[in-house]
């Protein structure tokens, strides 16, 4: 399908709602029932470890609300960021995906922070995120905090690019029964139930239940691809009402089974690559307690304890892993200029790791502590018009010492419709699990026995003494409403990343019985700057209908090195445009239509060619308890490949289009 033809079916499809003018809708619900100030009111909490509202927000902050998701046909959290602008996520296959922010993405990224109610859930394996491990049903969130920048004075370590705050539904708001059941062609079936009650006025407790099973995709080269997915999931919430705070407690267990094929080392007898068949398995829980206290509207302190246990299994390596953490907090004014909030925290991770022919880990067992304290002063410098703030987070951990990590940020707001902002920050990202001491084997060679005559080429790449990362970080934005239906959100940034993880060649050696063993050491000689602007244009042209578009553009500059030392790729795995339109109409009190165009930039590392996909949702409200929907997605092609795999190597996957019908009860 040519891009004309793409561009001319999704204005169709938009045309067609514009249309739709008979029969005014009555008053929408959800996110439809809140005017423009009502969201540039939402609440953020990601940016400075309080509430704040996105207006008065200094950073480059989106809120996808839970009716969003639930609007968008979305059907994994990964799908779900795909509605804030700046987020990079790519489809490595059914089970698997590239998310970033503001570039350097791949199926493992390791520049940004995840949370799900302010518990970490990062990895220090590779430094980032199980995706296909995130057990959290959509159903249960209220709202994702993306906050696209440095947020490593106030979360540390690893929240290079931005972070991700994932949270959910309180106990006390989802009280009775909700069942959901979903089923069709690739998402062949879903099942959610939810319970909730009040054992006393001050008490809510909820409980609730998932799995999901998802059909392979298409292999690029022809035929099924190996990326099954299933997935089940159990959890619960405890929330008390204390007298000046709150109580809560939750939990959690989840089992991942994911379908995947490696080009794997072996011997036969000389050392070549072949295809090999896998299933990766992620079993694991939580159990998580946050005591609020002392609270008041200039004031408060905090104590917020979890651990959580993991166990990965794969081909190429499997990890047995256990986390403690621990987190003080106290905000206090000082007068009525100083907002101050401080912090302690520590964390303590164990594990044990498995090796492969692929990958041999130095130490198969350690642990790591990390200790941290943080300080941030927001000053008023002018009451209602200039707001500074003013932190910086030290943090030590085993490897590479103490980190200090500073943020300043400046708030102006000319009118209560007008605010802008900049912001300038450091931030590192610490050596991962495997960067602290590794050797991972690759043929140089195509897979399988090279050509006659050749011998096979081994690349073993070496990891040992790696540093932290650096960024310095430059963002500025501005926001304004122009009237009460049309507002527009604006943000650019410029950053100078240095010592990146980067690799050199050394000279050949011949090995017997007869191949070429090439050593690749891992160094920290790498470097590159990004600059980048995102836009979000929010309009409500009737009550009943409201129009989003957003745009994202990114320029990745890295400087080409002499031989022997190797140039980063990290300029060549993001799309330098991205851009989004969303439509969410009421056409009666009882039908709900949704359609989201996106059109995604070339990937240039993995040849893969740009892209532009449509979604609908057609939602019937049959009764006021039970919800109908028909969701179809790619509808523009029948399959289209959205990226690749770079270290895991497997066969490159086509997303296909596919349809599912939903169906939500509450009782």
């Amino acid at each position: 399908m040519t891009q004309r033809t793409t561009l001319s079916l999704a204005l169709s499809a938009f045309a067609t709602l514009a249309t739709i003018t008979s029969s005014p809708a009555r008053a929408a619900t959800d996110s439809l029932d809140l005017s423009l100030e009502e969201l540039m009111n939402v609440v953020v909490t990601s940016v400075s470890k309080k509430s704040q509202t996105l207006a008065q927000t200094a950073a480059a902050a989106y809120v996808i609300q839970a009716e969003d998701i639930r609007r968008s046909g979305a059907t994994t959290i990964p799908e779900a960021l795909r509605l804030a602008p700046g987020v990079q996520v790519s489809a490595i296959g059914n089970n698997k995906w590239a998310v970033s922010i503001r570039g350097h993405a791949e199926r493992f990224s390791n520049k940004l922070l995840v949370l799900v109610d302010g518990r970490s859930v990062y990895t220090p394996l590779f430094s980032g995120v199980f995706w296909e491990g995130l057990e959290v049903p959509l159903e249960n969130i209220e709202r994702i905090e993306v906050i696209r920048g440095a947020g490593a004075s106030i979360w540390g370590a690893n929240a290079v690019n931005g972070v991700i705050n994932i949270i959910t539904r309180s106990a006390f708001e989802t009280q009775g029964g909700k069942v959901a059941l979903s089923t069709g062609t690739e998402r062949r079936a879903y099942g959610f139930a939810r319970y909730g009650w009040n054992p006393d006025p001050d008490t809510a407790v909820q409980l609730h239940a998932k799995a999901h099973d998802y059909d392979t995709s298409k292999r690029l080269d022809g035929g099924k691809a190996v990326d099954d997915w299933q997935n089940q999931s159990a959890g619960f919430k405890l929330e008390r009402l204390l007298e000046k705070g709150t109580l809560q407690v939750q939990g959690g267990v989840f089992s991942s089974h994911a379908g995947d094929e490696v080009t794997m080392l072996g011997v036969n007898p000389m050392p070549f690559m072949t295809p090999t068949l896998s299933e990766q398995k992620i079993h694991g829980g939580h159990l998580m307690a946050r005591w609020e206290f002392d609270q008041s509207k200039t004031g408060g302190k905090s104590l917020q304890v979890f651990v959580d246990q993991s166990d990965y299994q794969h081909v190429i390596l499997n990890e047995k892993r256990l986390n403690l953490d621990l987190e003080y907090q106290q905000r206090w004014a000082a007068g009525s200029h100083h907002d101050l909030i401080w912090g302690l925290g520590y964390r303590r991770s164990s594990d044990r790791i498995g090796n492969s022919s692929m990958l041999v880990i130095d130490e198969s067992k350690r642990t790591s502590q990390i200790f941290s304290a943080y300080l941030q002063d927001e000053i008023t410098l002018q009451p209602e018009r200039w707001r500074l703030s003013l932190g910086a987070r030290l943090e030590h951990n085993q490897h590479t010492g103490l980190e200090f990590q500073p943020n300043a940020r400046l708030l102006w707001t000319p009118t209560e419709k007008t605010s802008g902002w900049m912001s300038v920050a450091r931030a590192v990202r610490t050596p991962s699990r495997i960067e602290q001491g590794a050797t991972v084997y690759v043929q140089a060679d195509p897979a399988g026995m090279p050509a006659y005559n050749v011998p096979p080429s081994i690349v073993a790449t070496r990891v040992a003494g790696m540093q932290e990362e650096k960024l310095d970080a430059f963002d500025i934005g501005w926001r304004h409403q122009f009237n009460p239906t049309t507002s527009l959100d604006l943000a650019a940034f410029h950053y100078k990343y240095k010592e990146l993880r980067g690799s050199a060649l050394t000279t050949p050696s011949f090995m017997p019985p007869g191949y070429l063993l090439i050593v690749a050491p891992v160094n920290n000689a790498q470097s590159a700057t990004t600059n980048g602007i995102e836009a979000t244009l929010d309009w409500r042209p009737r009550s009943d209908w409201r129009l989003q578009a957003s745009l994202s553009r990114l320029n990745v500059r890295v400087p080409n090195l002499p031989l022997p030392e190797l140039a980063s790729d990290v300029d060549k795995v993001s799309p330098t445009n991205q851009i989004g339109l969303r439509s969410s109409l009421d056409l009666s009190s009882t039908l709900k239509w949704d359609a989201w165009l996106r059109h995604v930039g070339r990937i240039e590392y993995y040849g893969v060619p740009a892209f532009t996909t449509l979604d609908m949702r057609l939602a019937w409200q049959a009764t006021k308890n039970l919800e109908v929907a028909l969701v179809g997605q790619n509808l523009l092609d029948k399959a289209h490949p959205e990226y690749g795999s770079q270290f895991i190597t497997s066969p490159l996957a086509a997303i296909e289009r596919s349809v599912y019908v939903k169906l939500d009860w509450k009782f």
